[in-house]
């Protein structure tokens, strides 16, 4: 299932723009209050970042100005209006954000200032920005960026044929909304598809704090195996929707957050691409390989083998099952191997397997084999011969179970074994064959008829000389193709206006009069190429009304011919530039007299 997050109604807005009146009435005689604060509080050399004047308990423009810090750069990006609700006391407030940036590494300092508002003095705290030479770590992996898309795994060491968790994970910060996500597109041919399964699933959603932002984290979990040895890379691009704030919000500006939510904001499609994972993939190691090795590759174990009764009788099936359960590649494991000798025999075993996550990484899969005790002499059923390959060790694992004692019954005397169900067949019973005597009456000679006289015979003869024939006009008709360019130029432009008829007739029902009248008159360009009679050396679609006139003048084509077809041309033309709307049967109307149009011109040639 695509990832969608809901959409709040837009009748909020109108509530939102109620309550910023009221509060400019609420607030006016409140006390201003000023903070500040860089974001991020430490930049490398070059790096940009924020600082943001705060002024709490108005909303009206103050008088002052930031002062001046040499080495640091401070360019104005704007304000924006908020509200804070403190147990039922409502206040504004006026958010200033400034873009600033250092070329050296250094302690930078806004010394404490003062400005004027409302006629009241408000005092402005300092703030200090640390610039160093690298760039700060980002806690968490998420980088910092407002939105990421990146693949996890617990390790890129892994063996050919191996299925191991991936993680697909799309993060997003405070100041976008996340609208929509579609599955990733994988890249590179060294590992299989992910399965598309494991996002038809609700993504896990965490949150988490960083810095001064929040983050809302979707994972996927699913599982991929590795298809070809030698390093080898895996990234993923993923198509998400998002609305993002206005480039001054401010992470403590509920007011801006909200905005955003109710859909104040501007709506963007983007790609991300995750960064590619480096992976060793090894074949697996030949040293200790069983002759008889599953293919499976993970974590496995399994029950003690069960047959369906334990009251066994020679000739007589019974079935034999065997429950695998783990972790790996359940799609590439195959069935034990089962050495059991002269005295039973064994039929292709039935499998199933039962996933515990869409992935298809954790699950049990299930064996099934048809067997048939031979002789009562048998005492015990050799186990299947169960192994896999453990990655975290780099071993061959061996778990095969102990023979199961069995007791077998004798055949009922005289009774041979009978054959398994599925090999039945009455139809095919045996017969027992019968001898009859001599005939003793002669017959009569019956002369039989020449074989040239059968209706056999003359159809048999009939079938090469229809393929010769097909053949010589096949060729014929290919030869004229390469060497007479005018007879190929007939055959493609009755083929091409034929089929804008076609599309001129859907274009009419759908009521596309641009799209109709534009295709018209193609078609009829198209048709007049048809000709034997034409000379022009440009494209037909080039044609002028003109130069159309006068090539259907030298086809003697009829004054109704000449006034249809100007018809046509005429309304095309004014359709795009004389604001002529035709209505739907008109439209229909034209779109048959093209069709007539188009066979007049074709059937002239």
């Amino acid at each position: 299932m695509p990832l969608n997050f809901s959409r709040l109604f837009p009748a909020l807005r109108m509530a939102l723009v109620a309550v910023s009146a009221v509060l400019a009435a609420t607030t006016a005689l409140a006390q201003p209050t000023a903070t500040t604060r860089f974001k991020p509080e430490q930049l490398a050399a070059g790096q940009t970042g924020q600082f943001f004047l705060e002024l709490h308990g108005s909303s009206t423009s103050p008088h002052g100005s930031v002062p001046s810090i040499p080495g640091l750069k401070m360019q104005s990006g704007g304000y924006t209006t908020g509200f804070n609700d403190n147990n039922g006391s409502v206040s504004t407030s006026l958010t200033y954000i400034f873009q600033v940036e250092a070329d050296k590494p250094g302690h930078y300092t806004i010394p404490a200032f003062t400005l004027t508002v409302d006629g009241q003095t408000v005092n402005v705290p300092a703030a200090t920005l640390d610039v160093t030479d690298q760039p700060a770590a980002t806690p968490g992996g998420i980088g910092g960026q407002p939105l990421s898309l990146s693949a996890k795994v617990a390790s890129t060491d892994v063996y050919v044929g191996e299925k191991f968790p991936l993680d697909i994970v799309l993060s997003g910060r405070d100041d976008i909304r996340l609208l929509g996500a579609s599955g990733p597109t994988q890249t590179g041919d060294a590992f299989e598809q992910v399965q598309p399964a494991a996002f038809r699933e609700e993504p896990e959603h965490t949150t988490t704090q960083l810095g001064d932002h929040a983050y809302d984290i979707y994972t996927w979990h699913t599982a991929i195996t590795a298809l070809k040895s030698g390093p080898q890379t895996l990234s993923f691009s993923m198509p998400v929707t998002v609305m993002s704030m206005d480039d001054n919000f401010s992470p403590g500006d509920a007011f801006a957050r909200m905005r955003a939510q109710m859909g104040f904001g501007q709506e963007q499609q983007l790609n991300e691409e995750s960064t590619p994972l480096n992976f060793n993939v090894q074949p697996l190691p030949t040293d200790g390989r069983p002759a008889n090795f599953t293919g499976g590759i993970g974590l496995f174990s399994i029950d003690e083998p069960t047959l369906s009764t334990t009251d066994l009788q020679a000739g007589v099936p019974v079935t034999l099952s065997l429950n695998i359960t783990g972790e790996g590649n359940f799609d590439r494991l195959q069935a034990p191997v089962l050495d059991l000798g002269p005295l039973w025999r064994a039929y292709k075993p039935k499998e199933t397997f039962q996933p515990s996550d869409p992935a298809g990484y954790h699950g049990v899969k299930t064996f099934e084999y048809v067997l048939m005790p031979m002789s009562e002499k048998i005492t015990e059923l050799p186990p299947p011969q169960f192994n896999f390959f453990n990655p975290e060790t780099k071993s061959y694992v061996d778990l095969t179970p102990k023979p199961l004692p069995v007791t077998v019954r004798p055949a009922p005397p005289g009774q041979a074994p009978p054959p398994l169900p599925a090999v039945t067949n009455n139809a095919l019973a045996a017969r027992t064959p019968t001898l009859v005597g001599p005939r003793t009456e002669p017959g009569s000679w019956v002369s039989p008829a020449p074989i040239f006289t059968s209706p056999y015979f003359l159809g048999a003869q009939a079938v090469p000389a229809f393929f010769l024939a097909a053949f010589v006009i096949t060729r014929r008709r290919r030869l004229r193709l390469e060497t007479d360019p005018a007879y190929a130029r007939q055959l493609r432009a009755r083929r091409e206006a034929q089929a804008a008829v076609e599309k001129g007739r859907r274009a009419a029902a759908a009521g596309q009069a641009a799209e109709f009248f534009a295709i018209a008159q193609r078609a009829l360009q198209v048709a007049a190429s048809y000709s034997t009679e034409w000379r022009n050396e440009n494209s037909a679609e080039a044609l002028t009304w003109e130069e159309f006139d006068a090539h259907l003048t030298a086809r003697g084509s009829s004054a109704e011919t000449h006034a249809e077809a100007r018809q046509i041309f005429e309304a095309g033309d004014a359709l795009r530039f004389g604001g002529f709307t035709p209505d739907q049967a008109s439209l229909e109307q034209a779109a048959a007299r093209l069709d007539q149009l188009v066979r007049q011109l074709l059937h002239q040639a």
